[in-house]
């Protein structure tokens, strides 16, 4: 398209706009005045505080245990396999006491 054919539709469209406006504007004059009706502007409501994160959403911490109490637990897990005659070593009943109380700590929550 020419430089001159889109200039001549910019304008002609500018135009139109110009005459919509006009119309809407006269339009608006000749409605009476007992025929506007005022309304009141809608209340504002006041917005509420965001509630605290549920627990559910936050990650929630391995509990944490002493390590008397997994000594205790790694104790008798030796003792047993002992007496059953089961291979194994101090370190394997320590970590097994961990994994048993933390299995423990999950189920009661």
């Amino acid at each position: 398209m020419s430089k001159k054919k889109s200039e001549k539709e910019h304008k002609d469209k500018k135009s139109a706009g110009k005459k919509a406006a006009s119309k809407v504007k006269k339009a608006a004059d000749s409605v009476p005045q007992e025929a506007v009706v005022e309304t009141a502007p809608e209340p504002v409501k006041p917005k509420k505080a965001k509630a605290p994160a549920k627990a559910a959403e936050s990650p929630k911490k391995a509990p944490v245990f002493s390590s008397e109490e997994i000594a205790l637990r790694a104790y008798f897990i030796a003792e047993r396999r002992e007496k059953m005659g089961w291979p194994g070593d101090s370190t394997g009943d320590w970590v097994e006491a961990e994994r048993q109380l933390l299995a423990e700590a999950k189920k009661k929550n």
